[in-house]
């Protein structure tokens, strides 16, 4: 049970890292702003461990996995992984570039909240989620072109593409690192999926819980390494704005992908509460924006890790 969860969580991480190292040099060299290669192509890419195992776990005949993973990674994105990179270095953020990011993850938050409320997600409402994604990623494109000849997002690109140390490689080897991570997503998802339904059952708890708990922390490391990284390098937007768009694409993408596949039950906990903690932590970062004066330091950074480990207790209570 174990070898299985743990082998399909190393080789589903290995399989996203390599996705996203492909993805971000290709982005990078077509000269998209760092910011907007957090919200798109580094933010789908540490989001595809979601998909991937969301996807594996409705076609193993339980949604509530899927919609468990979502709830909790999100809450883990910002209450742990923001948490941790602020604590170890505090994160500066321009609020112009991350106002609409924002209300855009608010707007995701409050759509899943009333398409879950009657505890069914339908593939009609996947359907909407889905395009939400769509209408997203191809309006961070549109405005990554209308960025691209300035000459201090071209500056930071070229920064950024020295951090990905990719850029001497050819396209034809980024392609083959796209597509090994995407054949690490399979099949370690699948592994990662069963190993975590033996748990839930040797446990003899809930596969919502597992799912909000443990499957959720499996598929946030990537953003949680994403996000250090870009931080520890002095790259707050990337880190920042990985976060924000990874949880706008958890519920337009992962969740509209996978509920179009099929219909999806929820737990009661979900409208109940769940999903009142993935809302509030998407609330908070305004306000710590605000106070920071543009900056998330150590103290809101240890308060957000405080809040997911507040949010896991509880979990874990009302099972």
């Amino acid at each position: 049970m174990w070898v299985w969860f743990l082998g399909g969580l190393v080789v589903l991480v290995a399989g996203g890292e390599l996705l996203v190292q492909g993805a971000s040099a290709l982005a990078l060299k077509a000269n998209i702003p760092p910011l907007l290669v957090g919200l798109t192509v580094v933010a789908f890419g540490t989001s595809t461990p979601e998909l991937f195992a969301s996807l594996q776990a409705m076609a193993a005949g339980d949604g509530s996995i899927a919609i468990g993973n979502v709830l909790g990674s999100n809450v883990a994105n910002l209450g742990l992984a923001l948490g941790l990179t602020a604590l170890v270095r505090p994160v500066a953020v321009k609020w112009h570039d991350l106002k609409m990011h924002w209300w855009i993850m608010l707007v995701a938050s409050v759509v899943f909240l009333a398409s879950v409320w009657d505890l069914v997600l339908s593939p009609r409402e996947g359907m909407v989620l889905f395009a939400g994604a769509v209408l997203y990623l191809g309006g961070q494109l549109l405005q990554a072109r209308r960025h691209a000849d300035s000459t201090q997002e071209a500056d930071a690109v070229e920064e950024m593409m020295e951090d990905m140390g990719d850029v001497d490689k050819s396209y034809g080897v980024l392609v083959a690192l796209l597509t090994m991570g995407c054949v690490g997503l399979y099949f370690g998802s699948e592994a990662f999926i069963s190993g975590a339904q033996d748990i839930a059952l040797s446990w003899g708890i809930s596969t919502h819980v597992v799912g909000v708990t443990v499957v959720a922390f499996g598929t946030s490391v990537p953003e949680i390494v994403a996000s250090l990284t870009a931080a520890l390098r002095g790259n707050g937007a990337l880190s920042i704005g990985n976060l924000v768009g990874s949880n706008i694409l958890n519920i337009f993408l992962v969740l509209g992908a996978t509920a179009t596949a099929g219909r999806i039950e929820a737990s009661p906990v979900v409208p109940e509460h769940d999903i009142w903690w993935m809302l509030g932590a998407a609330l908070l970062l305004a306000p710590m924006v605000w106070l920071g004066k543009g900056q998330i330091g150590r103290i809101a950074g240890g308060l957000y890790v405080a809040i997911y480990a507040a949010y896991v207790w509880l979990v874990m209570v009302h099972g």
